[in-house]
């Protein structure tokens, strides 16, 4: 028995047929299971966002005073706290809205006590918390022998379990009233861990999973998280880590460009304003995005789409990513032995 070309194509258009119909009624499930999104409408509502004085916090307070959202923000820096406050409150009626901008030191790494007696002062003077974004952070970088000992926890007190206490702060509020929404501003270091973030990539980790986590707690309750992976942003902090930032970083870093911090506030604002879990920016950071998404909750179609159809592609290339890495790191060790052996030749 023979078959002739027509009999193959027909073969194979029956297959291609099945394949595409096996493949819409795959899609068709999962978006009849997705979670539903919550669209989050900002005019009249109360926000209190930590880490608010400057950079990617100021510019979430900015975007929604903008939007008629009143907000509380909280610092260490007083004074710093003072004129940032003056400038929302300037804003605001400039904005034509009634939007007020209230500040609150506050050290997040205190006790849970003192975080909360912070939080309960917010909520007595602007009303309850209708949204918090847990924004403070810090990032301390270096090859993970030369860090010293004390970075490691610091970095995981200050960016992941000063969220756990402002969170637990509002969470059963939150659920009793069966609405809320919790912010989280993680980390493209949260999805990827490179050379000389050995301290900064646990917390980033950490904070994420953190999030997750509470994002399936707390679906029944009507109580929506969102995360924020910004990569790297033009801050205030951002120009610190310049100062020491190893050459490893800076190299492998500049491949995915820099974003302002009014550029990242905004996309995560829309986000949040359109229901949608996690907000990526940049080519790369969408990419990420997609690698890390296997495991974790998404109610965005569009989105889950765009992972079925690329993940194997990003998968292919994030290797190429990573031996280009791999290569710049090697790379600085051979210049900095043979530096080190020029300084031995002059010593001797």
């Amino acid at each position: 028995m023979s078959f002739t070309i027509s009999d193959l194509l027909t073969v194979f258009g029956i297959f291609g047929l099945t394949a595409t119909l096996i493949f819409a009624v795959l899609l068709l499930a999962i978006y009849r299971i997705l979670p539903s999104r919550n669209p989050l409408h900002f005019k009249g509502k109360h926000a209190f966002i930590t880490g608010g004085s400057k950079g990617i916090g100021k510019q979430l307070a900015l975007g929604l005073v903008r939007r008629g959202c009143s907000v509380s923000i909280a610092a260490r820096d007083k004074d710093l706290l003072i004129s940032t406050c003056a400038e929302l409150n300037t804003f605001a009626k400039s904005a034509g809205t009634e939007a007020i901008a209230r500040w609150y030191q506050l050290d997040v790494t205190e006790s849970f006590e003192k975080v909360e007696s912070v939080i309960l002062n917010a909520e007595k003077e602007g009303g309850p918390i209708d949204i918090l974004i847990n924004n403070a952070g810090t990032c301390v970088q270096g090859a993970f022998d030369e860090l010293p000992s004390q970075a490691f926890g610091d970095q995981l007190l200050l960016n992941c379990l000063s969220a756990v206490k402002t969170t637990r702060a509002v969470v059963n509020r939150m659920k009793r009233e069966r609405r809320g929404h919790l912010g989280f501003v993680c980390s493209a270091a949260g999805q990827f861990a490179m050379f000389g973030y050995s301290a900064y990539s646990m917390s980033k980790f950490a904070l994420r999973g953190f999030a997750e986590s509470l994002r399936m707690e707390l679906l029944p309750y009507n109580v929506d998280v969102s995360i924020l992976f910004p990569p790297n942003t033009s801050t205030d902090g951002y120009q610190v880590e310049l100062q020491t930032m190893p050459e490893e970083v800076k190299e492998i870093g500049g491949a995915a460009g820099l974003f302002t911090p009014q550029h990242v506030a905004e996309c995560y604002l829309n986000d949040i304003a359109a229901g949608n879990i996690a907000t990526s920016i940049g080519l790369e950071s969408h990419m990420l995005t997609a690698l890390a998404s296997c495991t974790s909750m998404e109610n965005k179609f569009v989105a889950v789409l765009f992972q079925v159809l690329f993940l194997g592609v990003f998968r292919c290339a994030i290797l190429f990513y990573i031996c280009y890495f791999n290569r710049i790191v090697n790379k600085c060790r051979i210049k900095r032995e043979l530096a080190n052996r020029s300084c031995a030749k002059c010593e001797s």
